[in-house]
């Protein structure tokens, strides 16, 4: 778990890290990444932000397993149907969050996208918390993108997704009633080729 003992209506960030890679030809989040790998490199972010609850959803029998993130506090879920794509996974991690934990509300997060702006998960809860919108996305200066939280109130059309379209339809259906971040600079790029890992890399490496 994260800092402190999770209570009902917190608001959790799920990482989504259930996907097969087929693009890079391994198991990308298990890549080196400056604090460990890829996986973990996501979530030191989500804990810098330091004001959400941290859940891992991850496939069953899959092979990404809680030893490979060194203990990083986190919720580990898994589902058996990470297979079916994006979609499914994020159904199965909020079903299992809201009846283990009743959140407020949860922010989606991609494991592959290990430069995530703490700063953009911290002020999409605090915009929720301020405003109790529905949905809450960060919008940064080349388009909206992750994090994206999503109010209980929408959960249980979350939980009905499946496939690999995410929650695209649902951001469509209710568009009018999304409150967007502004955040600094571009969106966090997905990690899922063999030469998108390299730029990375060679990027996230430099800094170190």
């Amino acid at each position: 778990m994260s800092k402190r003992r999770a209570e009902s209506g917190d608001v959790w960030a799920l990482i989504l890290a259930g996907g097969a890679s087929r693009r890079m030809g391994e198991p990308k989040l298990l890549l080196p990444a400056p604090r460990g790998n890829l996986l973990q490199q996501t979530m030191h972010q989500v804990l810098a932000a330091g004001n959400v609850q941290m859940a891992v959803i991850t496939a069953e029998g899959g092979p990404l397993r809680q030893e490979d993130t060194e203990n990083v506090p986190a919720e580990w879920l898994t589902t058996s149907q990470a297979k079916r794509g994006l979609g499914a996974s994020l159904a199965a991690g909020v079903r299992q969050l809201e009846a283990r934990y009743a959140p407020a509300a949860i922010q989606i997060i991609l494991g592959d996208q290990p430069e995530i702006s703490p700063d953009a998960i911290r002020q999409v809860t605090e915009v929720f918390i301020q405003t109790g919108a529905k949905i809450v996305q960060a919008r940064y200066d080349d388009r909206p993108a992750h994090p994206v939280l999503f109010a209980a109130p929408l959960f249980p059309e979350l939980t009905k997704l499946d496939g690999d379209v995410g929650a695209k339809e649902l951001l469509q259906q209710y568009r009018e009633q999304i409150v967007e971040v502004k955040i600094f600079g571009n969106a966090p790029r997905d990690i899922d080729t063999p030469e998108e890992y390299a730029r990375y890399r060679e990027s996230a490496f430099s800094k170190i």
